[in-house]
């Protein structure tokens, strides 16, 4: 006799599936009910009955179709819970929908593929990312090298926090930009601080070469200063078409056109993707209820919208408006799979790949989420968002969290993420908000423009939740490459106590203007481990520390900087780093540098101990970028420093970045011991 206790596994197929006369009991379509059912939502509402009539056994859902198109997020609830979600050998879940019936054209003066799509006028369906065989278009843009400089912008107040609504343009590139069609559907595009801004044409006069943005910048565009003034390109430009990998949308003819990026791609062969939807799934349980046990394995999640605009509070008004940006790390935007109030849920062993902003965001009352051994690339964003906007800020603005919106408990472990920031140069391979007690480790983070792994979400020295993460052996590189400033390998924020950064090796950081650091203690960042981190081959400092209290920084290889290999940028009088056990190599630069000048020595600021010191190119000099003190001054004359040394460390292979040490390196003698680097990244 058939009971519903005895329901494991329920079958998914919109090939073949029929939500009406079968129970999805069977892989195969046979007789009577026992085929699959055609949607996954029709499962999840059995599964919801199922759970409201006392049936709590785990249960599987077997997806059968090799692409599974999802055109609204599917939202599971608290009664969903104990779902396994599985393909039977291979699934898609994809944002999109196909675009077919390509054809060789010639558009711009370029041979290309073009294909007519009647939903653009007939459903208003307007998209603004493509996708073929797998990976990303490019935008056309204005100029193709370099950038756009305006003549004249709304204001030049340099306050981070200046609006500018509108810049003119100079009058040599307004004899251009004029001849544009379908200029209103062109988006403005530039880099400042740390952050890049997108914006949509609001209003335009082709005359006078004023443009407006859609949504006004989040900082300040003053043109006296390097790293703030408006450098800018324009894209979605038709008249800009003729590249390798470039798409452009017309929107009034309804056609969309590609320039195949290889000599294999053909009209007949290509899979081109435009997404509908910005998200594939919302776990949603409630603070009081929350949605426990939800597992993806093994699944492909690909193909959502990209477009995102930063909502912005107006202080005085209260007034909800929006920002080309938001302050850091596209901080506030959403992912393609979003949980929120959840327990112990997974998503392992997938590949999420072509995805609008972010990948992944574990949100509000959250814990015990398992991201393991996933493949996370081509992303609009950043990677994983862990801890999102459910906090509190008390009378004097401290960051509170309730027990039921706490975010905690996370476990992210050998992910590989690549290639991100590819729409939003801003996101980060991992950023940790407001959260306590994860671990994240054995990921390998490359090929992003900004941070790799961001932890912390309070600026200054207020209470934060954020405490007790270990961040370990991870493998980050090639990160930066020079689009942002003021960003590092690994990246916090706040006091976190007991937060350990260990064992991570962080090469190749560089960035536009200023601040490629390989590990980065930003504001109020304090009572923080980093110890036995590898860094080399970095733009600016192996390690810097904005300001912060009582850092123990010791037992770290700090080698191949562009500048001095540790700094302390900002003079308070409670700003402290402990340096201990650490080999700082240099190549005619001081070993440590404070103040953010460079003008003034303030050796109050480092605490430093038993450290190896060298100098690839002459005698050490400890401290200081313009005034310079030798390591016996630093030691005599301001008594900081002592039992440290200067020696050759004697690595293996120096130059081929082998840092491990032959047996007779001086470095034991001052207490340093073996960092085991076989074993950072991917296990």
């Amino acid at each position: 006799m058939f009971t519903p206790d005895m329901i494991s596994t329920l079958y998914v197929s919109k090939e073949f599936g029929d939500d009406r006369a079968s129970f999805g009991f069977s892989p195969e379509k046979k007789y009577r009910a026992e085929g699959p059912l055609k949607t996954l939502e029709q499962a999840l509402f059995y599964i919801t009955e199922l759970r409201l009539n006392g049936h709590d056994q785990p249960i599987t859902i077997v997806m059968m179709d090799e692409e599974y198109e999802i055109s609204k997020p599917v939202v599971l609830t608290p009664e969903m819970h104990s779902i396994t979600i599985k393909p039977y050998t291979k699934t898609v879940f994809s944002g999109g929908f196909t675009i077919k019936g390509f054809k060789k054209d010639v558009f711009n003066g370029t041979e290309c593929f073009s294909a007519y799509v009647p939903e653009i006028k007939e459903k208003g369906i307007w998209f603004t990312d493509l996708y073929v065989d797998g990976a990303r278009a490019q935008f056309t843009k204005y100029p193709k090298k370099g950038t756009l400089e305006p003549s004249e912008v709304e204001t030049e107040e340099d306050w981070l926090h200046t609006p500018v609504s509108w810049f003119k343009t100079q009058k040599e590139d307004l004899e251009t930009i004029s001849k544009f069609r379908n200029f209103g559907d062109c988006f403005i595009s530039y880099n400042h601080y740390w952050i890049d801004e997108h914006s949509p044409i609001k209003s335009y006069d082709l005359e006078s070469g004023k443009i407006e943005f859609e949504y006004p910048s989040r900082f300040s565009l003053c043109p006296t200063q390097p790293h703030t003034a408006l450098h800018y390109i324009i894209e979605n430009v038709a008249e800009s078409f003729e590249n390798p990998n470039e798409w452009y949308l017309d929107r009034e003819t309804s056609m969309v056109y590609y320039i195949p990026r290889n000599e294999n791609q053909t009209p007949e062969n290509i899979k081109v993707v435009a997404p509908l939807t910005d998200k594939l799934f919302i776990l949603q349980g409630k603070n009081e209820n929350k949605l426990s046990y939800v597992h993806f394995e093994n699944l492909d999640f690909a193909y959502t919208k990209g477009d995102y605009k930063s909502e912005f509070v107006d202080p005085k008004t209260g007034e909800l408006t929006y920002r080309a940006s938001d302050a850091q790390s596209v901080a506030q935007a959403h992912g393609s799979i979003e949980m929120f109030h959840t327990k112990g849920c997974c998503i392992e062993n997938c590949n999420l790949y072509c995805l609008g902003v972010h990948a992944v965001t574990v949100n509000e009352g959250c814990s015990g989420t398992k991201l393991c051994n996933n493949h996370i690339y081509d992303i609009g964003a950043g990677g994983i968002k862990i801890g999102g906007e459910g906090y509190l800020f008390d009378a004097e603005g401290n960051a509170t969290l309730d027990d039921l919106n706490q975010n905690s408990g996370n476990f992210v472990k050998n992910n590989r993420i690549e290639r991100c920031g590819r729409r939003y140069f801003a996101g980060c391979g991992i950023l940790v908000k407001h959260s306590f007690e994860n671990y994240i480790g054995h990921n390998e983070i490359s090929d992003l423009y900004y941070t790799g792994i961001s932890v912390g979400w309070v600026w200054g020295y207020k209470p934060s939740v954020t405490r007790d993460n270990l961040i370990e052996k991870n493998l980050i590189y090639n990160i930066g490459m020079g689009a942002l400033s003021d960003m590092g390998g690994i990246y916090t924020l706040g006091k976190q106590p007991g937060t350990v950064i260990r064992g991570n090796v962080i090469h190749d950081v560089t960035t536009y203007d200023y601040g490629a650091w390989g590990i980065y203690l930003d504001e109020g960042s304090s009572y923080i481990t980093v110890e036995k981190n590898l860094c080399y081959n970095i733009g600016k400092n192996g390690f810097n520390q904005h300001f912060g209290q009582m850092n123990t920084i010791r037992n770290n290889v700090f080698a191949k900087m562009g500048h001095c290999a540790a700094r302390v940028s900002l003079w308070h009088i409670n700003n402290r780093a402990i340096f201990e056990k650490n080999i700082l190599v240099t190549d005619g630069k001081s070993s440590y540098s404070s103040m953010i000048d460079g003008d003034s020595i303030a050796p109050n600021q480092i605490i430093a101990t038993s450290n190896l010191h060298y100098n690839v190119s002459g005698p050490v000099s400890a401290m200081g970028e313009k005034e310079k003190i030798s390591l016996e001054e630093f030691q005599t004359a301001y008594g900081n420093d002592k039992y440290s040394i200067e020696a050759d460390p004697m690595f293996v292979d120096y130059e081929n970045n082998d840092f491990r040490l032959n047996p007779d390196s001086p470095a034991y003698k001052i207490g340093f011991r073996d960092i085991d680097f076989s074993d950072v990244g991917i296990q």
